[in-house]
């Protein structure tokens, strides 16, 4: 696969592209074979994170609209790129970097539009250029629910107060939209985290804010972003031209596959506590998840087994715990030069500063959710430890809480 500054870019529309890491690209390629099959000669670029270099890529199979590209894409420096990959986890790391992606595709083409590697399109999606154009702020999102939820639904109005009011497997940006992917880089550069008690979901939350500040539309197309959480509002059914939502006379476009397992057919989505399988009884949907299935088979069989996640471990092959990627954050935030967990150089230099220095980070950390905790849980009890020992209350809300810049 050739690097992105290789290929001339596609300028006659949208630039699509997705981020993942190895373990997705099954389903990156599944996207791919839906996107040429409704959109041909279209590209889809696949970024994937766990190559810092374009010859860090791994092998694929030959497949037309596929640009396969390495986090060089994001014009960051390799030990910035590193960082990132310290302080996030693999989910956090993928959302982090999307704002750059966008940034550096909407040089070559007007519009570029985002798309999980688990979704796949069921019919062009022949609205999406000029409703982005119609938009005030260039910046067109899908909101998990279109109508107030019913009781049938998977997932409830109050499960977006965690995860944020649109769901960002889908985004679309044009060239307008360039100061909010700057605002949107600027928060998710250190706060890309998911950390309920600090009222963060990755980057979903973020856009909550920077819709209303950046004037995105909120797509009301039923066709779009359909998933396990809305089906209850989409239902879909077939006619003699494909898949459609049900009652609504719109084509159903982009059917969005929240942990799809192949080894467990029978279940839509393996993401929840509760079976899903009751989904599947529905014919349009068993008939679409057949569909996605044979074809995401077909690709789970051509590649090799995905290597481990690379930045799950250090180079001594010790697992990197959530709360270290915390502290780590913290000290590069404070203007430590730290060693990387991730160069074979720095291992002696790493196992020291995880040793000696961390663990006042890590500490100072889960102090901090203890007392940010104990104030949403024990609002009263807070309250009361104000008024008998207000300068204790002070310091903990001063020392723990107050950093993240959210105030109660």
């Amino acid at each position: 696969m050739a690097s992105l500054s290789a290929v001339p870019a596609n300028t006659a529309g949208p630039a699509y592209f997705t981020i993942l890491s190895t373990n997705y690209l099954p389903k990156a390629l599944t996207l791919a074979d839906s996107l040429q099959r409704h959109h041909p000669g279209s590209e889809l670029v696949v970024v994937v994170i766990d190559a810092l270099r374009d010859d860090q890529l791994p092998a694929l199979p030959p497949q037309r609209g596929v640009r396969q590209v390495s986090t060089t894409i994001t014009g960051l420096p390799e030990h910035t790129v590193r960082q990132l990959a310290t302080i996030y986890d693999l989910v956090e790391f993928a959302t982090a970097i999307k704002p750059l992606v966008f940034r550096r595709l909407l040089e070559d083409s007007e519009q570029a539009v985002y798309l999980d590697p688990d979704t796949y399109l069921t019919a062009p999606m022949v609205e999406l250029p000029g409703d982005l154009a119609a938009t005030t702020g260039g910046i067109l999102l899908t909101p998990h629910f279109l109508h107030p939820v019913t009781g049938d639904a998977q997932l409830s109005e109050g499960h977006l107060l965690t995860v944020g009011v649109y769901n960002l497997g889908f985004g679309a940006v044009d060239r307008r939209a360039r100061d909010f992917l700057d605002w949107w880089w600027g928060h998710l550069e250190w706060e890309c985290l998911w950390e309920p008690l600090s009222g963060l979901f990755v980057d979903q939350k973020w856009v909550d804010i920077g819709s209303v500040l950046f004037h995105a539309g909120a797509w009301q197309h039923p066709g779009y972003n359909v998933s396990v959480a809305n089906l209850h509002e989409r239902p879909i059914a077939r006619d003699e031209d494909g898949f459609v939502v049900a009652g609504t006379g719109e084509r159903l476009r982009l059917f969005h596959f929240h942990a799809f397992d192949t080894s467990r057919p029978e279940e839509l989505s393996t993401r929840f506590d509760t079976s899903t399988a009751q989904l599947r009884t529905a014919e349009a949907v068993d008939a679409l998840c057949r569909e996605y299935a044979d074809q995401l088979l077909r690709h789970e069989k051509d590649l090799a087994p995905a290597p481990p996640y690379p930045y799950a471990r250090d180079t001594t092959g010790r697992r990197i715990s959530r709360q270290l990627r915390r502290a780590y954050r913290v000290q590069l935030q404070a203007g430590a030069q730290l060693p990387s967990p991730f160069v074979a150089g720095d291992a002696e230099d790493f196992a020291r500063w995880r040793r000696r220095s961390a663990w006042r980070s890590e500490g100072k950390e889960l102090l901090g959710d203890a007392a940010k905790s104990v104030r949403i849980a024990l609002p009263e009890e807070y309250g009361r430890l104000k008024e008998r020992l207000p300068g204790l209350a002070e310091k903990v809300r001063g020392r723990f809480v107050r950093s993240s810049g959210i105030w109660g």
